[in-house]
Protein backbone atom coordinates (compact mmCIF):
# COMPACT_ATOMS: atom_id res chain seq x y z
CA UNK A 1 0.00 0.00 0.00
CA UNK A 2 1.19 3.16 -0.65
CA UNK A 3 2.19 5.50 2.05
CA UNK A 4 0.40 9.03 1.65
CA UNK A 5 -3.20 6.90 2.42
CA UNK A 6 -1.20 5.88 5.58
CA UNK A 7 0.47 8.98 6.85
CA UNK A 8 -3.34 10.69 6.00
CA UNK A 9 -4.90 8.20 8.31
CA UNK A 10 -2.48 8.38 10.78
CA UNK A 11 -2.68 12.69 10.60
CA UNK A 12 -6.23 11.79 10.71
CA UNK A 13 -6.72 9.92 13.69
CA UNK A 14 -4.34 11.83 15.65
CA UNK A 15 -6.20 14.86 14.99
CA UNK A 16 -9.22 12.93 16.40
CA UNK A 17 -7.86 11.79 19.54
CA UNK A 18 -6.43 15.48 19.97
CA UNK A 19 -9.97 16.83 19.53
CA UNK A 20 -11.20 13.99 21.93
CA UNK A 21 -8.73 15.21 24.96
CA UNK A 22 -9.24 19.13 24.18
CA UNK A 23 -13.23 18.44 24.86
CA UNK A 24 -12.52 15.71 28.06
CA UNK A 25 -10.03 18.42 29.43
CA UNK A 26 -11.34 21.76 29.61
CA UNK A 27 -9.00 24.76 30.42
CA UNK A 28 -8.99 27.10 33.00
CA UNK A 29 -10.51 30.37 31.92
CA UNK A 30 -9.88 33.79 33.54
CA UNK A 31 -12.46 34.14 35.72
CA UNK A 32 -10.81 34.02 38.77
CA UNK A 33 -9.00 37.05 37.49
CA UNK A 34 -11.92 38.88 36.51
CA UNK A 35 -13.92 38.54 39.38
CA UNK A 36 -10.65 39.89 41.56
CA UNK A 37 -10.97 43.03 39.52
CA UNK A 38 -12.43 45.73 42.02
CA UNK A 39 -14.98 48.09 40.99
CA UNK A 40 -13.09 51.12 42.69
CA UNK A 41 -9.63 52.59 42.87
CA UNK A 42 -8.34 56.46 43.08
CA UNK A 43 -10.38 58.91 41.74
CA UNK A 44 -12.17 55.63 40.31
CA UNK A 45 -16.01 54.58 40.99
CA UNK A 46 -17.25 51.94 38.68
CA UNK A 47 -20.38 50.21 38.23
CA UNK A 48 -21.54 47.15 36.25
CA UNK A 49 -23.56 48.21 33.21
CA UNK A 50 -25.47 45.81 30.94
CA UNK A 51 -24.13 44.34 27.27
CA UNK A 52 -26.02 45.98 24.29
CA UNK A 53 -28.15 42.94 22.05
CA UNK A 54 -25.57 43.27 19.76
CA UNK A 55 -22.63 42.48 22.18
CA UNK A 56 -24.90 39.85 23.58
CA UNK A 57 -24.81 37.81 20.69
CA UNK A 58 -21.61 38.16 19.76
CA UNK A 59 -20.21 37.27 23.56
CA UNK A 60 -22.61 34.70 23.93
CA UNK A 61 -21.17 31.55 25.78
CA UNK A 62 -17.93 34.28 26.75
CA UNK A 63 -17.02 36.16 30.31
CA UNK A 64 -17.37 39.12 29.62
CA UNK A 65 -16.52 41.90 32.27
CA UNK A 66 -18.66 45.75 31.33
CA UNK A 67 -18.78 48.38 33.24
CA UNK A 68 -19.17 52.23 33.24
CA UNK A 69 -16.36 54.07 35.15
CA UNK A 70 -16.47 57.74 36.28
CA UNK A 71 -12.79 59.08 36.61
CA UNK A 72 -12.56 62.82 36.94
CA UNK A 73 -14.79 64.50 34.25
CA UNK A 74 -14.74 61.35 31.95
CA UNK A 75 -16.81 58.51 31.72
CA UNK A 76 -14.78 54.97 30.60
CA UNK A 77 -16.58 51.90 29.40
CA UNK A 78 -14.13 49.25 30.12
CA UNK A 79 -15.02 45.99 28.67
CA UNK A 80 -13.06 42.70 29.09
CA UNK A 81 -13.52 39.70 27.71
CA UNK A 82 -12.41 36.16 28.19
CA UNK A 83 -12.11 34.06 25.14
CA UNK A 84 -11.28 30.76 27.07
CA UNK A 85 -15.03 28.97 25.71
CA UNK A 86 -14.74 30.67 22.12
CA UNK A 87 -11.39 31.98 21.20
CA UNK A 88 -13.41 33.62 17.77
CA UNK A 89 -15.19 35.89 19.97
CA UNK A 90 -12.04 38.07 20.51
CA UNK A 91 -10.29 39.52 17.56
CA UNK A 92 -8.62 43.32 17.07
CA UNK A 93 -10.90 46.12 18.12
CA UNK A 94 -9.96 48.20 15.72
CA UNK A 95 -12.56 46.09 13.77
CA UNK A 96 -15.48 46.25 15.98
CA UNK A 97 -14.80 49.86 15.61
CA UNK A 98 -15.06 50.12 11.91
CA UNK A 99 -18.20 47.87 12.04
CA UNK A 100 -19.73 49.52 14.35
CA UNK A 101 -19.28 53.25 11.71
CA UNK A 102 -16.27 54.80 13.39
CA UNK A 103 -13.04 55.78 11.40
CA UNK A 104 -9.24 55.25 12.88
CA UNK A 105 -7.54 58.55 13.10
CA UNK A 106 -4.64 57.55 14.37
CA UNK A 107 -3.27 54.98 16.19
CA UNK A 108 0.29 54.98 18.82
CA UNK A 109 1.26 52.40 21.06
CA UNK A 110 0.98 53.34 25.23
CA UNK A 111 3.79 52.26 27.34
CA UNK A 112 2.30 49.88 30.63
CA UNK A 113 3.59 48.25 33.77
CA UNK A 114 4.47 44.83 31.86
CA UNK A 115 4.30 45.77 28.08
CA UNK A 116 2.28 48.12 25.67
CA UNK A 117 -1.35 48.99 24.83
CA UNK A 118 -2.49 50.65 21.78
CA UNK A 119 -4.36 53.80 21.95
CA UNK A 120 -6.31 54.78 18.99
CA UNK A 121 -8.55 58.12 18.03
CA UNK A 122 -11.65 57.39 16.65
CA UNK A 123 -13.89 59.69 14.15
CA UNK A 124 -17.74 59.64 13.50
CA UNK A 125 -19.49 62.02 11.54
CA UNK A 126 -18.98 65.16 14.48
CA UNK A 127 -18.40 62.35 16.85
CA UNK A 128 -14.69 61.68 18.20
CA UNK A 129 -13.64 59.41 20.80
CA UNK A 130 -10.51 57.69 22.03
CA UNK A 131 -9.92 53.90 22.90
CA UNK A 132 -7.05 52.24 24.56
CA UNK A 133 -7.26 48.68 24.38
CA UNK A 134 -4.58 45.26 25.11
CA UNK A 135 -4.33 41.51 25.41
CA UNK A 136 -3.36 40.68 29.01
CA UNK A 137 -2.45 37.22 30.42
CA UNK A 138 -1.81 38.65 33.85
CA UNK A 139 1.78 38.55 33.72
CA UNK A 140 1.96 41.18 30.60
CA UNK A 141 0.34 43.48 28.16
CA UNK A 142 0.58 43.43 24.69
CA UNK A 143 -1.94 45.21 21.55
CA UNK A 144 -0.87 42.56 19.05
CA UNK A 145 -4.10 40.26 17.68
CA UNK A 146 -1.79 37.71 16.12
CA UNK A 147 0.28 37.35 19.37
CA UNK A 148 -3.25 36.52 21.29
CA UNK A 149 -3.95 34.33 18.65
CA UNK A 150 0.01 32.29 18.62
CA UNK A 151 -0.58 32.44 22.60
CA UNK A 152 -4.35 30.95 22.79
CA UNK A 153 -3.22 28.29 20.34
CA UNK A 154 -0.13 27.11 22.15
CA UNK A 155 -2.29 27.31 25.24
CA UNK A 156 -4.52 24.69 23.76
CA UNK A 157 -2.15 22.72 22.67
CA UNK A 158 0.03 22.18 25.89
CA UNK A 159 -3.70 21.79 27.51
CA UNK A 160 -3.29 25.08 29.74
CA UNK A 161 0.42 24.04 30.41
CA UNK A 162 1.87 27.47 28.98
CA UNK A 163 0.18 29.70 30.82
CA UNK A 164 -2.55 31.79 31.90
CA UNK A 165 -5.64 32.45 29.35
CA UNK A 166 -4.93 36.22 27.80
CA UNK A 167 -8.14 38.59 27.68
CA UNK A 168 -8.87 41.56 25.76
CA UNK A 169 -9.47 44.89 27.75
CA UNK A 170 -10.76 47.45 25.84
CA UNK A 171 -11.55 51.09 27.33
CA UNK A 172 -13.09 54.04 25.57
CA UNK A 173 -14.28 57.39 26.33
CA UNK A 174 -15.71 60.23 24.23
CA UNK A 175 -16.24 63.75 24.61
CA UNK A 176 -14.29 66.68 23.77
CA UNK A 177 -11.18 66.97 26.22
CA UNK A 178 -8.85 64.19 25.31
CA UNK A 179 -8.30 61.33 28.12
CA UNK A 180 -5.08 61.50 30.61
CA UNK A 181 -4.86 57.63 29.92
CA UNK A 182 -1.40 57.07 32.06
CA UNK A 183 -3.00 58.71 35.06
CA UNK A 184 -6.30 56.74 34.82
CA UNK A 185 -3.91 53.59 34.49
CA UNK A 186 -1.63 54.83 37.48
CA UNK A 187 -4.80 55.64 39.50
CA UNK A 188 -6.31 52.23 38.53
CA UNK A 189 -3.28 49.56 38.87
CA UNK A 190 -5.56 46.41 39.18
CA UNK A 191 -6.25 47.73 35.29
CA UNK A 192 -2.71 46.09 34.40
CA UNK A 193 -2.94 43.15 36.10
CA UNK A 194 -5.82 41.95 34.74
Amino acid sequence: MNRSPKLLWVAFALALMLGILWELCPLHDASVRLAAFPLHGIRVIARDIPMEPAEQAIFSGVTVVKRLVSYRDHEVIVTVVDGTRRRHAVHDPVFCFRGAGWSLDSRQSLPMKNGEASLVELRQDNQRAEALYWFSDGAGQFASPMRYWLKTSLRRLSLGYSGAEPVLVILTASGGTPMDWPQLLRDWPELQEL
